[in-house]
């Protein structure tokens, strides 16, 4: 099976409950829409989806990464295209946030909805969802292989795959060229490896073959790489910020007033957010493995 130039639609994806969607998350996307078409996937096969208030903003963010005519809906009309889907494949990609109860939306969307969703969806065959958002491992673990339904028929094989488990995901400071020029955002460090094996897809495995396989196996060694190295750069930096909190601590036992203890919780609030970098462990999976072994793109 080959993604590019075949019956494919290429979703992007960034639902949110709050008033706007981030613009570091917004980017991601952009940066999608740009991997994307240097691949050689139409515009045309694209379908971007953004909530938010502020659409003049998103359809700017998006500019930056495309000069084709390109239209942005929000997350609710994900599920009604899908209803009407056309497509034999889809391979979507969902960056933002996520938590316990799914991916983060004004009603928060359960592994069961996206599931249920693109199983339900006429004539698709194959789905592939990447899964940037924190906890997206709640979404491990589910009946997403292909199965006999009750009229006979045979629902679609779907591949998830995940940025991380049951932890937050991993975001880091990274610069790449945008059609706009040279653009720094705090990148979904996942979905930036993804769209880059898309661009310029790596035999990972060594089987003659660009498949979906290799495509995490590549996003996953390069992600971790950063999140090791950010890692040991964290607990470097540890040491000194453990220092100035400590110094301001036995200056407020010392002379205690509320500069001090304001100086205090500031440093302590430093320590503490670069500790909790250490903390988080980021390890990607993927759900139905064997399909995707021989999905080309």
């Amino acid at each position: 099976m080959s993604l590019i130039g075949g019956s494919t639609r290429w979703v992007l994806f960034l639902s949110t409950s709050a008033p706007d969607a981030e613009t570091r998350h917004i980017l991601d996307l952009a940066y999608g829409v740009l991997c994307l078409e240097r691949a050689g996937v139409k515009m045309a096969d694209i379908a971007i989806y953004i909530d938010g208030a502020d659409r003049v903003s998103i359809d700017n963010f998006i500019r930056s990464g495309t000069a084709s005519a390109f239209v942005v809906k929000e997350s609710k009309d994900f599920f009604v295209d899908q209803a009407n889907n056309t497509y034999e494949n889809v391979v979507m990609f969902v960056t933002g946030h996520g938590g316990p109860q799914g991916i983060d939306a004004v009603a928060p969307i359960t592994p069961y909805t996206l599931l249920k969703c693109l199983k339900s969806s006429p004539n698709l065959q194959t789905a592939v969802v990447y899964l940037g958002q924190c906890y997206a491992g709640i979404f491990n673990y589910i009946g997403a292989g292909r199965k006999q339904t009750i009229d006979g028929k045979v629902d679609p094989d779907v591949i998830f795959i995940g940025a991380t488990n049951l932890h937050e995901s991993l975001s880091a400071s990274t610069m790449e060229p945008f059609l706009t020029g040279p653009v720094s955002w705090l990148a979904n460090l996942f979905l930036l490896f993804a769209f880059k094996w898309f661009s310029k897809p790596v035999d990972i495995d060594g089987d003659g073959k660009y498949t979906i396989t290799d495509s995490y196996k590549y996003a996953g060694v390069f992600s971790n790489a950063i999140n090791k190295d950010k890692k040991a750069s964290a607990l470097a930096k540890s040491v000194d910020l453990q220092s100035a909190w400590t110094a301001a601590r036995a200056v407020n036992k010392a002379t205690p007033n509320i500069q001090a203890q304001l100086a205090e919780d500031a440093a302590f609030t430093c320590y503490s957010e670069l500790l909790g970098l250490l903390y988080i462990h980021q390890e990607c999976w993927i759900l139905n493995a064997i399909p995707s072994q021989s999905i080309e793109v």
